[in-house]
């Protein structure tokens, strides 16, 4: 009987400390959440780490002696210049773009800031009026291409450029001088044989014919002369259908469209029709007009696309300033 008491004694310990079916199904259940625990930990540690720096790197883009002075209508506030700079930054460029096109435009944003200081950057803060100021979101991404081009920007014979960007070519850059622009003899025409990758290479904007009526009469009109166009040699003349002539310059965009003797400018005519760019011809589809447009942007400059490209294949940002900014020095103030 003694012994009987002590087997079941041990089956009794047995059952207890046992693994129970229920059991089993709390360790499954683990296991299968155990990837998104780690995940959940380590990713907020991760995210932890990146906060710490990011608030670095805006702690370093906070500590420039140069200050940009804000007026808005709900006042005036002083900015770290670097930190507008990375504000417009994340206003004005993909913020998924590659990092060496995000500090070439950044490089581009502060040289702008700076331009017509023939001495130099200024002692005292730069005034401008920006009421979209703080809307940008300021990754770690777009902070550390601003920190890392800190006080960086183009100079043309010692005075600041100014740094003309704009979204996608339609193929090549517009010649500043061929243009009239004397005063800014760095932009060149230059190629941008990988523009046509991108989704804002070309679209179609459809006009019914009464429609494209009405809004040409409503355009300012050009005191320009066909004469006066041709005398820069390099115009190129496109007889378009509904009566149009369009004066399209070396790169191909539109300087000025002629019908019935009134002439428009480019520029006008892109606002007026809600234009991508001016780069465009016209088809006659029984009973409207459709602009077959090419590239998004003034053309003048750098091409954001091109940039982003030519970052994909391993240029630095000094080269692709230089691509498309002629005879430029790449200055830096501390």
């Amino acid at each position: 009987m003694k012994k009987l008491r002590v087997f079941q004694t041990v089956k009794s310990k047995r059952i207890v400390s046992g693994f129970s079916m229920k059991n089993l199904g709390t360790v499954l259940l683990l296991l299968f959440f155990l990837p998104y625990i780690f995940s959940f930990l380590f990713g907020n540690l991760q995210h932890a780490d990146e906060d710490v720096r990011a608030q670095g790197t805006q702690k370093q883009l906070k500590s420039g002696r140069m200050y940009v002075l804000n007026t808005t209508a709900m006042g005036k506030e002083r900015i770290p210049l670097e930190i507008y700079v990375a504000d417009k930054l994340s206003r004005t460029m993909d913020g998924d773009f590659e990092k060496e096109a995000l500090k070439a435009q950044a490089v581009l944003l502060r040289s702008g800031l700076l331009a017509g200081c023939e001495d130099g950057p200024p002692e005292k803060d730069i005034s401008l009026e920006d009421e979209a100021y703080g809307s940008g979101i300021l990754t770690e991404k777009i902070m550390q291409a601003v920190a890392e081009t800190s006080g960086v920007y183009l100079s043309y014979k010692g005075e600041a450029v100014e740094g003309a960007y704009f979204a996608v070519s339609n193929g090549a850059t517009r010649d500043g001088v061929a243009l009239g622009i004397t005063d800014h003899p760095y932009l060149k025409r230059v190629f941008c044989d990988r523009d046509f990758l991108s989704p804002d290479y070309t679209k179609t904007v459809k006009y019914k014919e009464n429609e494209f009526d009405r809004i040409w009469e409503q355009c300012d009109k050009s005191q320009a002369s066909e004469e006066e166009i041709l005398k820069n040699k390099e115009v190129q003349v496109s007889r378009e259908p509904y009566g149009v002539t369009l004066y399209l310059d070396s790169a191909g965009y539109v300087l000025y469209a002629q019908r019935d003797g009134a002439f428009i400018s480019g520029e006008v005519l892109r606002d007026a029709y809600v234009l991508p760019s001016t780069s465009f011809h016209l088809e006659d589809s029984e009973g409207r007009i459709d602009f077959l447009v090419r590239g998004k942007g003034h053309g003048i400059g750098m091409s954001q696309f091109a940039a982003n490209e030519m970052a994909k294949e391993g240029e630095g940002y000094p080269e692709i300033l230089n691509y498309f900014f002629q005879d430029v020095r790449i200055s830096k103030f501390e």
